[in-house]
């Protein structure tokens, strides 16, 4: 049995999402606010590393749009850290396209990675797609029982 998407319940679960943007690209965080806000998403942006990480861990975001290259402390140092303080999501969005870069920020607990220059269609869907993960509760486990032992969760 395949399972239906429900693109209204999704668009409604959308509704009200609160992205972080951590890039030094005026215009491009501009472009990025008009356009989530027509999704019904309130993205907040800020321009440098060390502002981007005290945000990222404050709590007030659902995920965070990260570069990797910023002033003050580049976004894989950035993410390095959240990861040390918090399991809100982080897609990395970098000029930054090598193979080893890519690599590096996935190891270093990025979500998703998204090089520069990107469809901001396709952002969106990654988003979607991240959110939906992270919001997906853990499968509850009724028993496990291994040589004999059985171990019930309470």
């Amino acid at each position: 049995m395949t399972e239906q998407r429900n693109p209204a319940a999704e668009d409604a679960a959308f509704q009200g999402v609160s992205i972080l943007l951590v890039d030094d690209d005026v215009e491009l965080c501009e472009l990025l606010r008009e356009f989530f806000a027509a999704e019904g998403v309130r993205l907040e942006s800020v321009d440098d590393g060390r502002r981007g990480l005290s945000r990222a861990i404050d709590g007030r975001h659902d995920l965070v749009l990260l570069d990797g290259m910023l002033p003050g402390l580049d976004g894989f140092e950035v993410l390095r850290l959240v990861r040390r303080q918090s399991r809100i999501p982080v897609i990395m969005l970098s000029a930054r396209t090598a193979k080893a870069d890519r690599l590096t920020g996935l190891g270093a607990g990025a979500d998703d990675y998204v090089p520069k220059p990107f469809d901001p269609d396709e952002l969106l869907a990654r988003v979607r797609a991240v959110l939906r993960r992270s919001r997906r509760p853990a499968a509850a486990v009724e028993s496990l029982e291994v040589d004999g032992i059985r171990l019930v969760p309470a």
